[in-house]
């Protein structure tokens, strides 16, 4: 398909992503790889590739974890539901689970200083 219309299928399926409104200059970077004679094909094999077979399979071996895991995950995830990283939080070991308000899937977008924040409490204990 043309690029132009690969670009608008990518703003409105990247854009869904993030909780707030994002600039084309914030979107540019997300929608780039995704573009062009190889960038294009990419995407939809990425997207024919998304199988929650291949999720079930590791799922047994999140208890096997042996480090601490802190989980941010955005309260306003419109793509993955703040549900889903509860119940994933649930099923590692030694992992304390952060819902980030205001933020989306794209929490470096929506909310950069709570991943900054929780990186250095997570790393000074």
């Amino acid at each position: 398909m043309p690029d132009y219309i690969q670009v608008a299928i990518l703003r409105a399926y990247i854009a869904g992503a993030a909780a707030r409104s994002l600039s084309d200059n914030e979107l540019q970077p997300y929608i780039a790889p995704w573009t062009g004679s190889n960038g294009q094909p990419a995407f939809y094999r990425q997207i024919a590739q998304m199988d929650q077979r291949f999720t079930d399979e590791v799922e047994p071996h999140y208890r096997e974890f042996r480090c601490p895991v802190a989980l941010l995950w955005g309260e306003e995830d419109r793509w993955i539901s703040p549900q889903s990283g509860e119940k994933l939080a649930a099923m590692l070991p030694d992992c304390s689970l952060r819902l980030v308000p205001g933020s989306g899937h794209l929490m470096q977008e929506d909310a950069p200083e709570a991943i900054v924040a929780a990186a250095l409490r997570f790393f000074a204990s």
